[in-house]
């Protein structure tokens, strides 16, 4: 029987293609399209793995991901926490244009402090944050090395 991933994301086109990924490489893909969503699912499914974006309607990823830790049943599934903050400091830099300062270093420190600090605290510490735009060689992998296929 094939390994069953969940993906939560509000992304329906990041759903759709980390699914082709996923199933081409012989897993078993649950779509959740939000957090109460994706809580639902993992009650209701059992993945074996969650792949869980960060900012989402209805429950960021990280209410859910610490609901999760928080909870007996659910303490040890292994969850790959999914992020466009690389993409927000990408565009934000875009933004600021050729100046020598930019006006958004402030806002990009903070994000990366904020990111840092969930990794180091011990509640939110997902097996991996990945990147958006997303590598699916990457996301394979690690899914790959969390759970086997």
């Amino acid at each position: 029987m094939a390994k069953k991933v969940l993906v939560v994301d509000d992304d329906e086109n990041t759903v759709k293609f980390l699914t082709a990924a996923l199933e081409e490489n012989g897993y078993e893909v649950v779509p959740a399209y939000n957090g109460k969503d994706g809580l639902e699912k993992i009650q209701n499914e059992r993945p074996d793995l969650v792949l869980l974006d960060v900012m989402m309607p209805k429950k960021t990823g990280f209410v859910l991901f610490k609901q999760l830790r928080r909870d007996e049943q659910y303490k040890d599934l292994p969850v790959i926490m999914l992020t466009g903050v690389a993409e927000v400091l990408e565009d934000l830099d875009a933004q600021s244009g050729d100046t020598a300062e930019s006006p958004y270093d402030s806002l990009r420190e903070a994000m990366r402090k904020s990111i840092r600090e969930m990794r180091e605290e011990g509640l939110v510490k997902p097996d991996m944050f990945i990147d958006k735009p997303i590598d699916p060689e990457l996301v394979v992998a690690k899914v790959k090395e969390l759970i086997g296929v």
